[in-house]
């Protein structure tokens, strides 16, 4: 009996200190106030007031951007301010968290999101068609790109019969000179060819073939996580989109994601990118159900310009579906467009006009 009274004693004593501590931890009221009251969106180079005040007795604040700690307070009391400079950063979406460390040891958080948007307006270009080829109204176009003289093109296959594919295109004829399909499961986007090797984003299956691009033959298969949109390359990376406002810098052998970026206008991020290609040191990509392009900034991620095709979307579209498919000839220094399910292949001139 006294073992059970002596147990009795001790788990009330724990409950004593317990439950004063769990009813801090789920108390409403709270030890500070923040004045930032909802999620926030300012352009790069804005400096944000950070406004608190402190209600109870605290025994540190500290503010997290990102979970980098840019500043404490030992002691704190009454009101307090912080002026954050967003100057430092790149465009895109950060996570603010002020955590308030109460004298029993307990924390509370609030936390925001920070959106810095581009502190650039786009400049508005234009797309003048010079010439026309014929292209297959069979091909969902997925990827397109130059090697050398020679133009590549990687297909989708919505109806899922089997029509995924890569394939050497004559550019006059509009013909494959030839192809390699890829099994009814996988669903093909975006490619891009690095040295002697040609590159096929999946949509959902989450792989990327690797082909020998003189023989087509599959070397590897690369994994990653989400989805694939598009796919282009600079000197040292591929560069991939995944339908959202990210774009992703990837090692070509291990396929390692080694940077990312976010694209954003001077209006928030820009979202559904898609076919992209690399000219001149900035990224070119297709806007999902847009006649637009966008120009993105790869080191950055502030959009440059867009450009509206919607003429060429005019004269190309017939049957087909939306524009996707942006090739640059480095030899010819020449610009081509096209569709998917389009009749035609445009050599377009890009005619850049400041706002």
């Amino acid at each position: 009996m006294k073992k059970v009274f002596i147990i009795l004693l001790i788990l009330g004593f724990v409950a004593a200190l317990v439950i004063p501590a769990i009813r801090g931890n789920n108390d409403s009221e709270s030890a500070f106030t923040f004045d930032l009251q909802d999620n926030v969106a300012v352009k790069l180079g804005e400096t944000i007031p950070f406004n608190f005040e402190v209600l109870d007795n605290l025994n540190e604040i500290s503010l997290e951007v990102n979970g980098e700690i840019v500043k404490s307070w030992t002691a704190p009391s009454g009101k307090l301010t912080y002026g954050f400079k967003t100057s430092n950063l790149n465009v895109g979406s950060y996570s603010i968290v002020l955590n308030g460390t109460l004298t029993n040891g307990m924390i509370q958080t609030e936390q925001r999101i920070l959106k810095v948007l581009s502190d650039i307006t786009p400049e508005k270009w234009t797309a003048q068609i010079v010439t026309e080829y014929p292209h297959l109204e069979s091909s969902f176009t997925q990827g397109l790109e130059f090697d050398g003289e020679t133009l590549y093109e990687g297909t989708g296959d919505p109806n899922q019969s089997g029509q995924t594919l890569v394939a050497e295109v004559d550019i006059k004829t509009g013909a494959m000179r030839r192809k390699s399909p890829l099994d009814a499961s996988c669903f093909g986007e975006g490619i891009s060819i690095f040295g002697d090797e040609l590159f096929q984003l999946t949509w959902k299956n989450g792989k990327c073939f690797v082909y020998d691009k003189n023989t087509f033959s599959i070397l590897r298969e690369l994994k990653y996580t989400g989805e694939g949109w598009g796919l282009c390359h600079d000197e040292k990376n591929l560069i991939m989109s995944d339908g959202s406002e990210r774009i992703y810098f990837r090692d070509p052998k291990t396929f390692e994601i080694l940077k990312t970026i976010e694209v954003y206008t001077d209006q928030g991020p820009l979202n559904y990118l898609n076919e992209l290609e690399y000219i001149e040191g900035n990224i070119y990509a297709n806007i999902w159900t847009s006649s637009n392009i966008a120009i993105i900034d790869p080191t950055t991620g502030k959009v440059l310009a867009f450009i509206d095709a919607s003429n060429v979307v005019k004269e190309g579209k017939g049957n087909g579906e939306v524009l996707n498919g942006i090739a640059w000839n480095k030899l010819t220094r020449k610009t081509f467009l096209t569709g998917k399910y389009w009749p035609k292949l445009f050599e377009v001139k890009i005619n850049k006009q400041a706002s």
